[in-house]
């Protein structure tokens, strides 16, 4: 089976898109620079409108920290106390009460946990709305089914895994009131540097997004986090658009359905500010993680979400209008456009590169490496095919089974490379003799498969396959020597003799074992 090569022609359609995208937003970041400048008013709000933006990133990417920090914290209780010590329980006690102590001082976590490497909870807190309290043994879990767990347990020594931010769900259900959440953990090690379990770490979100509230500096702004998503997670003004994608039917709820003229403005940039017509639109990128912990080499985040967007849109009546393009502007707008080919050119021909590339991996995940014929893999996938289409038309196919019969004497008497060269030869043949409605495959060493389909006439397959065996009895050169391979083959016909892949492949092969323990160097077809 041949793969198409990517068309070259699509070089150009792509190369058009990418110019418009970078022009676009190369001239708009221009056009609003250049026609906003002057406006008074709207420059103050833009000022500060960027100053709440940078103090909400900062009191973000600070609360993160310490959650970050406080969970390296936790996971140095475990260790310092050797609370992985399951038979030791004064030592785990001695964790439990840190662990206590850190849930009540801090009071931002719903639970703290330690769990050993099948899952079993060992240690949990639960914060209990503000009185801490140390679940017993017997209310212990095991959480080794749960996707944090799971993810948790593929860490490497100094990773921190930190989860989403969603609400939290409780035997399947959201928990109401809600109650947004962020799960962070890290693994633990003993002295010896082995791996005995994970601490993971529920943060009680809320906090973090009640925070944002006090940046509201009147009642007519608009402040908003949305995720990677799209989804909003905090919007002041609209509550009710918040954690939509906890939900069925959300997508009518994303930030680019709600408002899909400024989502225009915000899809293509780590940030910025745009001077609309009803106001100022400001935005900016915050890692959804603690940053401050990577500052250690050793350790390393593993995110679930790589940032969040902070949005404000402050209403505005200021109007403005365009002015007559100058020359130096005319220029920069030139620049602008050989930028912008320069670049969709450059990504076009990458992009090409990888299609092409794609195409050879494919090729080679289908094919066998020394003859280029169709691997036993996909072979079979090619035969499901091939009889499900068979059964819907009432055709026949047939399944050709061919071994070498002495290829084991000549690989042992000259050598693989000979061997290899005969393999090639033999392959060469058999897509030479079946070129028509056939599926040519090397299924083994020294075994070969052939898949008829559409057959109209069995004897044009029986005919075929003489074709082969005169073929075969010719004498070929390999590294400068003639050989004769004699070869056995088997025949089976669907529906004839089997309805199931399984089924044709056995008799096909039965067929082929009459042959050999016959005197080898024939065919025969399967009769039950």
């Amino acid at each position: 089976m041949k793969f198409n090569k990517p068309n070259i022609f699509h070089f150009w359609p792509r190369l058009i898109i990418l110019f418009s995208i970078f022009f676009t937003l190369l001239f708009s970041a221009f056009y609003l620079y250049k026609y906003s400048e002057n406006e008074i008013k709207i420059n103050k709000i833009e000022s500060e409108q960027k100053a709440i933006i940078s103090a909400q990133k900062k009191y973000i990417s600070i609360t993160l920290d310490s959650i970050g920090q406080d969970l390296l914290l936790l996971s140095d209780f475990i260790e310092i106390h050797h609370a992985y010590n399951n038979s030791d329980k004064k030592l785990i006690q001695l964790a439990e009460l840190n662990t206590l102590a850190l849930s009540l001082r801090k009071g931002l976590y719903d639970q703290l946990r330690y769990l050993d490497l099948k899952g079993n909870e060992i240690i949990r807190i639960n914060y209990n709305d503000g009185v801490p309290s140390i679940v017993p043994k017997n209310l212990l879990q095991n959480k080794a089914s749960r996707y944090y767990f799971k993810d948790s347990l593929k860490l490497r020594d100094g990773d921190v895994y930190i989860s989403i931010l969603d609400l939290n769900i409780e035997h399947g259900e959201i928990e109401t009131p809600y109650k947004p959440m962020i799960r962070l953990a890290t693994p633990v090690f003993d002295d010896n540097g082995r791996k005995r379990g994970v601490v993971i770490l529920n943060y009680l979100a809320e906090h973090l997004l009640d925070g944002l509230k006090i940046f509201n500096l009147n009642n007519k702004d608009h402040h908003m986090l949305i995720n990677n998503d799209d989804y909003f997670l905090f919007y002041d003004r609209r509550p009710d658009l918040e954690f939509a994608f906890m939900f069925p039917n959300s997508e009518e709820k994303k930030y680019s359905n709600i408002y899909p003229k400024t989502y225009d403005c915000v899809k293509n940039n780590e940030y910025g500010q745009f001077n609309l017509p009803s106001g100022v639109l400001t935005f900016d990128s915050v890692f959804s993680y603690p940053k401050s912990v990577t500052s250690l080499e050793e350790v390393r985040i593993v995110k679930q979400d790589t940032c969040w967007r902070l949005i404000t849109f402050a209403p505005h009546e200021a109007q403005w209008t365009p002015k007559n393009m100058s020359t130096i502007e005319f220029y920069i707008l030139l620049v602008i456009l050989l930028f912008s080919v320069s670049m969709a050119y450059i990504i076009t021909r990458l992009q090409l590169k990888k299609n092409i590339d794609h195409n050879e991996i494919r090729k080679l995940a289908h094919h066998d490496s020394l003859t280029g014929l169709v691997n036993r893999g996909y072979f079979k996938k090619l035969f499901h095919w091939k009889l499900q289409n068979a059964r819907h038309t009432e055709t026949t196919v047939a399944l050709i089974y061919i071994d070498l019969d002495s290829f084991k004497e000549l690989n042992d008497t000259f050598g693989h490379s000979v061997g290899d060269l005969a393999l090639k030869a033999i392959a060469d043949n058999l897509e030479y003799i079946f070129s028509t409605n056939a599926y040519v495959a090397r299924i083994g060493g020294d075994e070969f498969a052939v898949l008829i389909y559409d057959v109209l006439d069995t004897e044009d397959v029986i005919s075929q396959v003489s074709s082969y065996l005169s073929l075969s009895h010719q004498p070929i050169m390999l590294d400068s020597e003639k050989h004769i391979l004699n070869t056995s083959i088997g025949v089976a016909y669907y529906p004839e003799h089997g309805t199931s892949i399984n089924d044709l492949m056995h008799n096909a092969d039965e067929a082929m074992y009459y042959i050999k323990r016959s005197g080898k160097n024939g065919f025969h077809i399967y009769n039950k």
